[in-house]
């Protein structure tokens, strides 16, 4: 396998830092060049102090923008954007002769209805034409379809949490439901780098608070991609939540009036349902008769699942958690980057985790 040479647009950001960190220990990548405008001219490994053992990629310095060559030159480019900026730094890499894979790990690219990319986010889409070529990378469920991509749309946090979680219940076409309900809650690093009081140490810490409940901007994306799995439409009522840590998600799922009849039975085919889908996935855990942790999985590229029949209330409880950072961001970009290029899926992804 030859070396993939990889730009990074944002790379000074939570995402893009993590992501030059798992890029450095990549057995088959080479980073020639790194976007930061406000560390423009610093080397990244003096930029930040976190990353001084980078062993391949330690003399890279930020750049503002990507040159000619390194236009030219990149099999890949990572984008670590915010809404809006994916598909103007996309546009510019087409006028600009680009003929290499992206993996898009903003938001630009994961909903595949313009109209609804303007309802959620606030401004039209410039790239309506683009929106069918970018698969949307969620390794465990589009395997194959990720394998031939040229343009691929990195899932968000929270969507990967979920959708990951439900799938293998949902697609149970013979179980019914009323409604499904969301509750998730997320470390401060999903808000990135910007500075607003809600996530200024003295709001954040000892505290604990919901936000964005009537429209954030990841239900679409859930509710888009479960519709595929199930066949019909899914709507949820999804309420996230912002927790005094630094990394992770914690997500816990109703699906509410559900008919359970003999729990062992159903038991029984939720888990063969779960194993069917997962049992090759080196990233995915089913966690039986416990609960997940956080502090399980930070610090990793896993997932670990669990559920509960709740025969009181005729409800399946499910319960999942992430890094939000790895899983949910860089590190599911790198095993997506894994699949494009044929490489092993777990290739730089074999962290150990930072847990007591």
């Amino acid at each position: 396998m030859k070396e993939i040479k990889i730009s990074i647009a944002g790379a000074s950001g939570i995402t893009g830092i993590e992501l030059i960190k798992i890029l450095d220990r990549h057995k088959h990548s080479k980073i020639i060049s790194a976007l930061s405008r406000t560390y423009e001219g610093k080397e990244i490994s003096k930029a930040f102090k976190n990353i001084l053992s980078l062993k391949n990629n330690k003399k890279i310095y930020f750049k503002s923008f990507f040159s000619k060559s390194d236009i030219q030159d990149s099999d890949l480019i990572f984008l670590c954007l915010p809404p809006g900026k994916s598909m103007e730094y996309t546009k510019y890499l087409m006028e600009n002769g680009y003929n290499g894979k992206i993996i898009d790990i903003g938001s630009d690219f994961r909903l595949n209805n313009a109209d609804d990319y303007e309802e959620w986010y606030g401004e039209k889409h410039i790239l309506k034409e683009m929106l069918p070529k970018f698969v949307y990378g969620l390794p465990e469920l589009n395997k194959e379809a990720i394998k031939n991509a040229d343009y691929l749309a990195n899932p968000g946090c929270y969507p990967t949490s979920i959708i990951l979680a439900l799938a293998p219940i949902i697609d149970l076409k013979s179980l019914k439901f009323n409604s499904i309900t969301i509750d998730s809650k997320s470390g401060v690093s999903g808000a990135g780098r910007k500075l607003k009081d809600e996530y200024l140490f003295l709001n954040i810490a000892d505290n604990f608070f919901a936000y964005s409940p009537l429209k954030h901007r990841h239900i679409p994306e859930i509710e888009q991609e479960l519709s595929k799995i199930s066949g019909s439409e899914n709507k949820i009522s999804f309420t996230p939540h912002l927790l005094p840590i630094n990394r992770g998600i914690f997500t816990s799922i109703y699906l509410n009036g559900v008919n359970i009849g003999e729990i062992k039975e159903l038991k029984d085919k939720i888990n063969d349902s779960f194993n069917n889908f997962y049992r090759n996935e080196a990233f995915i855990k089913l966690i039986d008769d416990d609960i997940p942790k956080i502090s399980n999985v930070s610090g990793t590229n896993s997932m670990h699942i669990s559920f509960l029949i709740d025969c009181r209330t005729s409800a399946i409880k499910i319960f999942s958690a992430i890094d939000n950072i790895l899983k949910g961001a860089a590190g599911q970009a790198v095993q997506n980057m894994n699949l494009m290029f044929g490489l092993n899926e777990t290739e730089g992804l074999d962290m150990q985790g930072i847990s007591n």
